[in-house]
């Protein structure tokens, strides 16, 4: 229960949605007990000249239950809302350097499956255990005021199946709850692979292998549904004939009381009908407890897989107090050793290197000698194992993070285009950018043309990850971003990698007009962009060399 109490705590902030939803419930289940028991009076005809009651009680039942419905389940989506932010804020200081090691697609499913598991926290368990325990007392007073045996019997099978058969469930549900947590994460996960991969896939002729790979998820997810299905089943069955068995009760009680002379005033005729009626209401409330409880299981194992993530420790942390950030740019890198976690071998084995503020620095490598792992230390997306990596004399783990990536443009080698307009990807990194900024940093980059073509200018939708863009237009459009961006610090990753030749050249030639003054550290393999740049190092198993 932890992990259940750690996320209703989280939900602090609905707390009155929540007691507004619950509150309505109770509403609906107060007004179900006076229709009937109204009902059953009228049938008996102790309360004739009181028909005309039932109309004004059924129709306020009616709307009560509308309003508990539209306000329980606002609760729930502004609950879901506030967790699902809770979580990006938790993960987003994790990367890369502590998620890096879990697929996409399980951050995904923990990002929107597991969430979604949470809404049967307050909507299917929270609120109809308050209900159903408030029905139970109003049953227990209104029997008992009538007859003390026939309250006894009925709330004794109440309480079977207000307890025993969600009790019952839950067991039953338990371990079938987590096995589908996790393998409604495996499906999503194989899905998203096959879709994101289909280009891939369609080429190699391997689209049938991958699609029988997704059947056989499907299949394993289809398992535990149907028999968390059969669960629900029997769990629902039993509580409809513990109902007919209370109803039953009802009626022999009675019977037994109106023989032995025990029956109020006026017969026991009343007692059967009101007690009967009543006892519908009450059962009907705690109907929905078994289905409940038996997502219990699914449920704590969705928070457990959140919090895992949530919980884990980033790999850099802002100091207690940050120092103020410098003005100057040179960069220092003294004597720094950095291993990867889990690495045989240092990524870095003591590099020393000095820019000056307004130098241009090429580094080149082959491919795994560390050319990227210093440019994540400048970002401080690691901490140096030893050494120091400083800017302006600063040392980067005396600063505070958000400040730090103010000062840095980053055109990385991978370009993300996210789903959004052409002008959405611009402002990323400058969201008040004006639209005198916005023009010079397309006329830099190449992209007025681009951008006069498309069907509706700046707000043109680029489609997801930028399928409607080339991979030279997506790096153009990165770089428009870095110049918007108007940083001190340049931090280039490959920026040419993948380019035919003349796109090479346009993107080198507006490169030089961005680096005009600032401060640039550039990674590349490539002989021609190494030449544009004042000093060439190079790095080689870990080591840097001049």
């Amino acid at each position: 229960m932890t992990d259940l109490l750690y996320f209703l705590r989280l939900t602090a902030g609905r707390v009155g949605w929540m007691l507004l939803g619950t509150a309505l419930a109770v509403l609906v289940v107060g007004l179900g007990l006076a229709l009937l028991g109204l009902a059953g009076a009228v049938a008996v005809g102790v309360l004739a000249g009181s028909a005309w009651l039932l109309r004004p009680v059924a129709l306020g039942r009616s709307a009560a239950r509308y309003f508990e419905k539209l306000t329980t389940h606002e609760a729930t989506f502004r609950i879901l809302a506030d967790i699902r932010l809770w979580f990006f804020d938790r993960i987003a200081p994790l990367v890369p350097g502590r998620v890096g090691g879990l697929r996409a697609g399980d951050l995904l499913s923990r990002l929107v499956g597991d969430v979604d598991a949470l809404d049967g926290l307050y909507i299917q368990l929270l609120t109809p255990s308050v209900v159903a325990l408030i029905a139970a007392f109003a049953l227990a007073f209104i029997l008992g005021a009538a007859a003390p045996l026939v309250a006894i019997a009925v709330l004794a099978i109440l309480a079977l199946a207000g307890l025993g058969v969600p009790v019952l469930t839950e067991r039953a549900g338990r371990s079938a709850g987590r096995c589908q947590v996790q393998r409604a994460s495996d499906l999503r996960q194989q899905v998203i692979d096959l879709t994101q991969g289909l280009t891939d896939l369609i080429a190699n002729d391997a689209v049938g292998s991958a699609l029988a790979e997704a059947d056989r998820a499907s299949d394993r997810y289809g398992v535990i549904i149907r028999r968390q299905a059969l669960v629900a089943a029997i769990g629902a069955a039993a509580t409809q004939v513990l109902t007919q068995a209370a109803l039953v009760c009802v009626l022999l009680v009675g019977v037994g009381m109106g023989a032995g002379g025990s029956g109020a005033e006026g017969g026991v005729g009343p007692i059967l009908a009101i007690g009967a009626f009543v006892t519908l209401a009450a059962f009907e409330a705690v109907a929905p407890l078994p289905l409940a409880y038996q997502m219990l299981g699914r449920t704590r194992a969705a928070s457990r897989r959140l919090r895992e993530v949530a919980e884990m420790r980033p790999a850099v942390c802002d100091p207690s107090r940050a120092a103020a950030v410098p003005v100057e740019t040179d960069i220092r890198i003294e004597a720094v050793r950095f291993t990867y976690p889990n690495g045989d071998a240092p990524a870095l084995n003591g590099i020393d290197l000095t820019v000056a503020a307004g130098e241009k620095v090429a580094i080149v490598g082959p491919s795994g000698s560390g050319k990227s792992t210093l440019l994540a230390l400048l970002l401080r997306f690691h901490d140096p194992d030893a050494g120091a990596v400083r800017i302006g004399g600063a040392d980067l783990r005396d600063l505070a993070q958000d400040a730090h990536h103010a000062r840095l443009g980053v055109l990385s080698q991978g370009t993300s285009i996210l789903a959004g307009t052409l002008r959405d990807n611009l402002l990323l990194g400058a969201p008040g950018a004006g639209g005198e900024a916005v023009a010079d940093a397309l006329r830099i980059a190449g992209l007025e043309r681009f951008a006069a073509e498309l069907p509706e200018g700046l707000d043109t939708w680029l489609g997801e990850a930028g399928v409607a863009v080339s991979g030279g237009e997506a790096r153009r459009i990165a770089l428009a971003r870095v110049i918007l961006r108007a940083a001190p610090i340049l931090l280039l990753d490959e920026p040419t990698e993948g380019l035919d030749a003349d796109t090479e050249r346009a993107v080198l030639k507006a490169l030089e007009a961005v680096m005009v003054g600032r401060t640039v550290v550039m990674i590349t393999h490539r002989p021609a962009v190494a030449e544009a740049m004042e000093r060439v190092v190079r790095i080689e198993g870990g080591r840097l060399f001049e």
